[in-house]
């Protein structure tokens, strides 16, 4: 389907409360489209488009659907069946996804894309504070919000589009950015994907798609990047913690919650820098969004200051407060690695401190395919909590139940971690606040709705 988004007037949002799909809607509406939308609950993300004056409806009813209409937009999330998008196809209006429309909103710009399993949203907000703060002036898509954003998207006058460029249903065919970064990539999304084959493949296929004068920006300690490297026949920069790579970072430590490292371009001492987020992963998102700045005129004294002010993104190792002496941090990891990565991140922080791990699994197809990787996955931490796990509507199939919570505690605790079972969320918050006093730090894992349970620890 061809769409000139010159020849679009009013556009309509469907699922509009979306993290991704609402920071598209709010470009639009800044770059004086006609924005209406609607989503199945109000919530944060509506309440603040409403604040920009845009139209929210809530719940979805076809009868907002009309002739006046020129677009709709879908998130992926929303069914064939939703009331609006039926009403649309009756209507004849052209119906497309968020990834698409993305896609249209790149063709006029310079995309930076940065993908991976994790830490997409980290680099990717990285990156965008790099380029404002060296007055580069790109428009933004951020995954989360950030404090140096008054959104979770930015309009800039300048060529640049920053984005989190997403691999869950190959939505990352839809873009052809002129640069690129892979963060790392670990088999995920097997409700989607068949197996590790067909979960790279898409990642070169993305690359194949990208200008011959792209760059591609890959972690050169990660196999499957440099296999998708190999098959891009642009210009390819890597970065690593460990040597071997174009950009690498040494002498990484922790001073005053603080990590320190030294970054080098091959073989040349170029900086030291500060980063105030734990976690070499953390260390290794910073280097990506370090070259994307430099790549693009950035300077690197303005990189240095500005990531030493980096405070990360909303529920990416994001402390929220106290609960009774202990500290609440809230973090999105929902695979193996990222919570592994979290538990060594946090252990970095408070050394001789107590450490309560709360980890909310999401998705019963998630949680079955990697269950001897989740259960492995704990250590450093001094006890566990396991809540049921998050159902993902629209992405779950029975054959996958016989999965729970309970049984994952059990499985943790057999590998000699002092883990239990939660229960529901309400039982899981009461199960933390009997064990808070004895803890430095509660440490609240997971891409579900075990969020709301660190928000109230802290109220």
């Amino acid at each position: 389907m061809e769409i000139n988004l010159d020849k679009i007037n009013k556009i309509y949002f469907v699922g509009i409360g979306g993290i991704g799909i609402s920071a598209v809607a709010g470009i639009a509406h800044v770059r004086h489209f006609l924005v209406e939308g609607s989503d199945a609950t109000e919530g944060e993300i509506v309440s603040d488009l409403r604040e920009h004056g845009i139209t929210v409806h809530v719940p979805h009813d076809a009868s907002h659907i009309n002739e006046k209409i020129s677009l709709v937009v879908r998130s992926v999330a929303v069914p064939d069946n939703n009331p609006e998008i039926v009403r649309a196809s009756e209507l004849d209006i052209p119906v497309i996804t968020y990834p698409q429309f993305l896609g249209l909103l790149l063709e006029k710009k310079i995309g930076i894309g940065v993908s991976g399993t994790d830490g997409k949203t980290t680099t990717t907000a990285m990156i965008a504070k790099l380029m404002i703060d060296g007055e580069k002036d790109p428009t933004v898509v951020l995954g989360a919000k950030a404090d140096f954003l008054s959104d979770n998207w930015r309009v800039g006058e300048s060529e640049y589009l920053v984005f989190e460029s997403d691999e869950y249903r190959r939505a990352f065919a839809n873009y052809h950015p002129r640069i690129a970064v892979i963060t790392n990539i670990n088999l995920d999304h097997l409700d989607y994907y068949k197996d590790e084959a067909d979960y790279v493949s898409a990642f070169v296929d993305y690359v194949k798609g990208m200008p011959e004068d792209g760059l591609l920006i890959v972690n050169a300690e990660d196999e499957n990047c440099q296999h998708v490297a190999e098959n891009f026949s642009g210009r390819v920069v890597s970065f690593s913690l460990n040597g071997g790579a174009d950009y690498t970072a040494t002498n990484i430590r922790v001073e005053d919650q603080k990590q320190l490292f030294e970054l080098w371009r091959d073989g040349e001492l170029l900086e030291e820098f500060e980063l105030p987020l734990p976690g070499k992963h953390n260390v290794a998102d910073a280097v990506a969004a370090i070259i994307v700045a430099l790549e693009t005129g950035v300077n690197l004294d303005v990189c240095r200051q500005s990531l030493a002010e980096f405070k990360g993104v909303w529920r990416r190792f994001e402390r929220l407060g106290k609960c009774g002496r202990s500290e609440v941090i809230a973090d999105y990891a929902h695979t193996p690695d990222a919570v592994s990565r979290n538990i060594t991140a946090a252990r970095e922080f408070y050394r001789e401190g107590k450490i309560l791990v709360v980890f909310q699994p999401h998705q019963y197809n998630r949680t079955k395919n990697f269950f001897d990787e989740f259960t492995a996955s704990f250590a450093g931490s001094d006890k566990v909590i396991i809540p049921d796990i998050y159902f993902v509507e629209g992405r779950e199939n029975p054959v996958d139940f016989d999965v729970s919570g309970k049984r994952l505690a059990e499985a943790i605790a057999s590998q000699g971690v002092d883990a239990i079972y939660g229960g529901n969320l309400q039982e899981t918050e009461n199960k933390i606040r009997e064990l808070a006093k004895d803890f430095d730090l509660i440490l609240i894992l997971g891409a579900g709705d075990i969020y709301n349970v660190a928000k109230e620890l802290v109220r």
